[in-house]
């Protein structure tokens, strides 16, 4: 029984040295693409801007008589998963919207966005967003596709992106600045 427990312990020692080997191996990419071992950093902060409205769904707007644009108020949660050595970053953000506060029909939305910026502070993200307005009284759910910017004012850093959101009855075209606390 003792050779038995033995040979299964010698086993997985092997096992495991071979699979430490392999590893070993795999991680030998130039310094300059290795990912840095940082503490995710959140970047946080509210937003504001405005959402335009095209097709069906501008038509239903103007039929109710509503603007084919609404104003934009949020938070963006966003944490870095990655960064470079060059300063590349790779991203994971949330964000949350109240719109319309000036009509008689608000609208919440929420999308989660896989994203990337460069050095340069020039950054691309997609995902999913789902919304509810009263004047549907149903969710809607779109593809987020969006890029912009992330630049230095002083000690403040301040977004500025433009996000296109395809979607049944038109895409929605939606401009947001903020800032970023973190």
């Amino acid at each position: 029984m003792s050779r038995l427990i033995t040979s299964g312990a010698l086993a997985l020692f092997l096992l495991g040295s071979g699979s430490v080997a392999a590893q070993e191996s795999e991680s030998e990419v130039p310094e300059e693409q290795q990912a840095k071992k940082l503490p995710r950093q959140s970047l946080n902060g509210p937003r504001f801007g405005f959402t335009m409205f095209t097709g069906e769904v501008a038509e239903q707007r103007n039929q109710a008589d509503l603007a084919p644009a609404i104003s934009q108020f949020g938070w963006q949660f966003e944490t870095q998963m990655v960064s470079l050595e060059g300063g590349h970053k790779a991203l994971l953000e949330l964000v949350t919207l109240l719109g319309g506060v000036e009509s008689e029909h608000p609208t919440i939305s929420a999308a989660l966005m896989a994203g990337y910026r460069l050095a340069n502070g020039f950054e691309l993200g997609a995902g999913p967003n789902i919304s509810y307005t009263s004047q549907t009284n149903e969710p809607t759910t779109s593809m987020v596709i969006a890029a912009g910017a992330t630049l230095p004012f002083g000690d403040i850093w301040v977004p500025l992106n433009t996000a296109v959101s395809l979607a049944e009855g038109g895409p929605r075209i939606t401009v947001l600045t903020g800032w970023i606390i973190g």
